[in-house]
């Protein structure tokens, strides 16, 4: 009889457990799908990392475009190559876009579109941010070859949007709070690299 229990009671939490992942993957599609039909939108956020304090930046993103701003840091893409732009040391670097990758800072257009075959999702339940209830879920990469280690998203309860992303990449933490996300008309220019713009700076071009 007690072996009885003790299966009925590993089942049950195997149910419990698939059912979170299917919950968790339900979530992930939802934002995916959300930040899709948007278009082109804005983003307002701040980020914070331990002995680095917080500071606060701001990307656009037009389908597989950005561009991304922190402090004296510009980073944009037209799709197919990335420009980094380093004000203080009069530098540009040029690369090609990582189009695979889910980093916020080096690929906001696919920064909440987790594919299944790439992360394992759990659902962690609710807790606040700020005011607001979120739902929590944990991403494990299925590939030791993606850079941003673990992820935690925390996606409003009742709109399904990010409020904020943790990533944990062996033991080096970083959270971003997403501040606000507004649906809004890019223009195009904003993703174009011009030379004479940069006369000035050196171009480290790494293509």
């Amino acid at each position: 009889m007690k072996h009885f229990f003790l299966t009925l009671a590993f089942a049950f939490a195997a149910l419990a457990t698939a059912s979170a992942d299917n919950l968790s993957e339900s979530i992930l599609r939802h934002v995916a799908s959300t930040l899709r039909e948007y278009g082109d939108y804005e983003v307002r956020f701040t980020v914070s990392a331990e002995g680095m304090g917080t500071t606060s930046g701001e990307y656009v993103v037009s389908g597989d475009r950005y561009r991304i701003r922190i402090r004296q840091q510009e980073q944009f893409s037209d799709g197919r190559n990335r420009y980094e732009i380093y004000e203080a040391d009069r530098e540009v670097v040029i690369d090609r876009a990582d189009r695979n990758s889910h980093d916020i800072f080096t690929n906001p257009t696919r920064a909440f579109d987790f594919a299944p075959e790439e992360f394992e999702s759990t659902y962690r339940g609710k807790e606040k941010v700020g005011r607001k209830e979120a739902d929590v879920i944990r991403l494990t990469p299925r590939s030791e070859r993606t850079a941003q280690g673990i992820v935690t998203l925390y996606l409003d309860a009742t709109t399904g949007l990010p409020l904020r992303i943790d990533y944990d990449y062996q033991g080096d933490r970083i959270t971003v709070n997403l501040n606000r996300i507004t649906p809004k008309q890019i223009d195009a220019e904003n993703f174009v690299f011009d030379p004479a713009r940069y006369a000035d700076y050196e171009i480290i071009d790494f293509r």
